[in-house]
């Protein structure tokens, strides 16, 4: 039986530990793309510029967290807003 999301996070098994792992055939792809062009540049590349390369990919990997979690957490407020109007306009009963 499956659990509940309560359920998942009760047992840490969701929320921000939780690792996700993006399945989807464009993620691969772009995936194998990336550690393509990672193995072509690092054949190429100067141990100096190889190191301010990795640099320069690990600050583009924190900025896209920021924004990943930025987009996230707009999404959910936006989410639980329209929730709470939803039940505010039905008099709390959930039907419209």
């Amino acid at each position: 039986m499956s659990k509940t999301i309560l359920q998942r996070i009760y047992d840490d098994e969701a929320g921000p530990g939780e690792t996700f792992l993006c399945d989807d055939p464009l993620c691969r792809e772009l995936n194998r793309e990336i550690s393509d062009d990672y193995d072509y540049f690092r054949g190429r590349m100067s141990p100096e510029d190889w190191k301010r390369f990795e640099k320069m990919d690990n600050l583009i990997s924190e900025r896209s967290c920021a924004s990943s979690y930025a987009n996230f957490t707009y999404g959910f407020r936006l989410g639980v807003r329209m929730m709470v109007e939803v039940l505010a306009d039905s008099g709390g009963s959930g039907e419209g």
